[in-house]
C-alpha cells in the first residue's frame, strides 16, 4: 500500500497536500500565502484571520512556524485585530511567481524585449561606424561642404539612434 503523503520536519505534511488535494507544486508556506491572498480577495488592504484560515485548512499546530517564516520573508504584516494579516506586495509577488502554469522569468515578452535592445545597439553600432567612416574621409581628403552634409547626417543618425537606445 502506497501512502499518499510523509511526514516532513517539524509535522509539515510533504507529498498530496490537503490544501489543493494534488502532488504538491509549491511549499506549505506558499500554500498557506495563496489561501491568504484568496481569502482577502486579492486586497492588500484586506486583513486576514490567520487563525480562522489554518483552523479550516488543519495546519493549526504550526501556527507560530508559519507566521514567523511568512513575515520573515515579508510576505504578511500584522494588522491592528489580533492574529489578523495584511498579504504584502511582495507576497502577492511571491504568490504570482510560484503559481502553477506562471510564466518563468524567460517569457516571451521578455524575450521580444531583449531582441528589440539587441537590435537598437546593432543600429546604433552601424551608425557610429558609419559616421566613423565619414569622418575619416574628412581627415583625410579635406572638408567639401558634400562631406561635411554627409557627417552631419550620420552623426543625426546616429544620436536618433543612441536616444532609442538609451531612453
Amino acid at each position: 500500500m502506497r501512502f499518499p503523503s510523509t511526514p516532513g520536519p517539524a509535522g509539515i505534511t510533504v507529498g498530496t497536500n490537503h490544501l489543493e488535494g494534488a502532488a504538491m507544486a509549491r511549499d506549505i508556506f506558499h500554500q498557506v500565502l495563496a489561501k491568504l491572498l484568496e481569502a482577502a480577495g486579492g486586497n492588500p488592504r484586506q486583513m486576514v484571520s490567520m487563525l480562522d484560515l489554518l483552523r479550516q485548512e488543519k495546519l493549526f499546530g504550526s501556527y507560530e512556524m508559519i507566521v514567523d517564516k511568512l513575515q520573515g520573508e515579508g510576505w504578511i504584516a500584522d494588522a491592528p485585530k489580533k492574529d489578523h494579516f495584511y498579504v504584502t506586495t511582495w507576497g502577492i509577488q511571491e504568490v504570482k511567481r510560484t503559481e502553477p502554469g506562471a510564466k518563468s522569468p524567460d517569457s516571451e515578452s521578455q524575450k521580444e524585449a531583449a531582441a528589440k535592445a539587441a537590435a537598437a545597439y546593432k543600429d546604433a553600432a552601424a551608425r557610429a561606424r558609419e559616421l566613423a567612416a565619414v569622418l575619416d574621409e574628412l581627415a583625410a581628403g579635406g572638408g567639401d561642404a558634400e562631406k561635411k552634409a554627409k557627417a552631419k547626417k550620420a552623426l543625426a543618425g546616429l544620436t536618433s539612434a543612441l536616444d532609442s537606445v538609451l531612453g
